[in-house]
């Protein structure tokens, strides 16, 4: 019986060192999974950070281009206005003269 006995203290040994190293071989898994996940996480991070920094660098783009358009219109409605004022000026005593006249029927 103690044959029985050192081969089943054997067996015991041995199921005990393989479920240390099956729990360090897990353990050395999980640790594994959570390093790739945070690097996934912080290249997601780095990636989207990139990302805003384009779409912002493009808006301030499209922006300045919008605002120097803005501004090209708002120049040529005032020199429409400045040339219409002009007009105005300029012909206030004649218009004013040839509608007096149509109204009182008098021929130009």
């Amino acid at each position: 019986m103690n044959a029985t006995n050192e081969l089943l203290r054997a067996i015991l040994k041995m199921d005990e060192e393989e479920r240390l190293r099956t729990q360090a071989t897990e353990e050395y898994r999980r640790g594994a999974q959570t390093r790739l996940t945070e690097a996934a996480r912080t290249q997601e991070a780095e990636i989207m950070a990139a990302m805003r920094t384009r779409v912002d660098a493009f808006s301030a783009g499209e922006k300045n281009r919008a605002d120097e358009r803005l501004a090209k219109l708002e120049a040529g409605k005032q020199q429409a206005l400045s040339r219409m004022e002009q007009l105005r000026a300029d012909k206030r005593e004649e218009w004013v003269k040839t509608i007096t006249d149509r109204v009182l029927g008098r021929e130009a």
